[in-house]
């Protein structure tokens, strides 16, 4: 299954973030919404931007232009991981509307993973929900700081 979470930024632009999930069923229902809202809590975050649609199921739309000029769908974290059963890398991913007072000051241009706080809350929560294309579990690398013209 995929899930989707849309974000607009301060010009009204969106940004897309997309992950494969496991596949629902009556048994994984309750667990999978849990997990999903972990995630949902964590991207809230490390980003600026107002989610506009989630699309999992079934797509819910609401939001409108958040105040806050910095957030902007061109500062992107570059989420790497790799399959934790097979070890092989798979191709990052971006989240858009990167709030970037989460950056390593030890580490400039990545999140400071092990912060203990909204960076850690993302891994954890990532690494519990994703899946990589073989359906196995992920974990993540790192999450680099990118600005993209797009």
């Amino acid at each position: 299954m995929v899930y989707s979470r849309t974000w607009i930024d301060y010009d009204g632009e969106s940004t897309t973030f997309r992950a494969r999930t496991a596949a629902l069923t009556a048994a994984n229902y309750d667990a999978q919404l849990t997990l999903q809202s972990a995630l949902n809590t964590a991207m809230a975050g490390i980003t600026r931007g107002h989610v506009t649609k989630t699309a999992w199921g079934n797509e819910i739309t609401a939001g409108a232009t958040p105040d806050d000029p910095l957030s902007q769908r061109e500062n992107k974290w570059l989420i790497r991981y790799h399959d934790a059963v097979t070890d092989d890398a798979i191709s990052p991913m971006e989240l858009g509307c990167a709030d970037l007072t989460v950056l390593d000051p030890n580490n400039r241009g990545y999140a400071e993973m092990g912060d203990g706080d909204v960076v850690d809350a993302f891994v954890t929560a990532f690494e519990a929900y994703v899946l990589s294309p073989l359906g196995n579990a992920v974990v993540v690398d790192s999450l680099q700081f990118v600005g993209r013209n797009t």
